[in-house]
């Protein structure tokens, strides 16, 4: 298989995560994020995967939202969200 790099720059607290992560797998930093990506991109050929991505980047994005100290006054909750 073919491969080509990738760069990108990420914050220091997922850096360390992934590189605790990786480590934790017993693979190389360019070997788990792979892994992950490619797990990410085989979500989209299932409904039930589709949504549970989708689910997950919306909890990784509303966490960042907080984080950046953003109010979440009048903001619809996961569950209106997700109709779950």
């Amino acid at each position: 298989m073919t491969t080509t790099q990738l760069n990108t720059r990420v914050p220091e607290e997922l850096a360390a995560a992934v590189r605790a992560s990786a480590s934790r797998a017993q693979m190389t930093i360019g070997d788990y994020v792979a892994s992950v990506l490619e797990a990410d991109q085989a979500a989209v050929s299932s409904p039930d995967l589709r949504q549970a991505r989708a689910q997950m980047h919306a909890a990784a994005a509303y966490r960042k939202w907080l984080a950046n100290g953003k109010s979440e006054d009048g903001a619809m909750g996961m569950d209106e969200v997700f109709d779950a």
